[in-house]
């Protein structure tokens, strides 16, 4: 059933004027990117900064 689908989505998309696809192929990136990092919990951080020296 998968396959039928994925075919009427590839028949469909071809069908369509390439700025269009194009369109849609940017907009499938951005997505799988955003989908990819969605569970992610990012560690804090802190910054270290190094003391001036008084040599200057």
């Amino acid at each position: 059933m998968f396959t039928t689908v994925a075919d009427t989505m590839r028949d469909r998309l071809c069908k369509l004027p390439q700025d269009e696809r194009e369109e849609i192929e940017e907009a499938s990136s951005i997505l799988r990117k955003v989908r990819a990092t969605r569970d992610h919990k990012l560690l804090p951080l802190t910054v270290i900064r190094e003391e001036a020296s008084d040599s200057c």
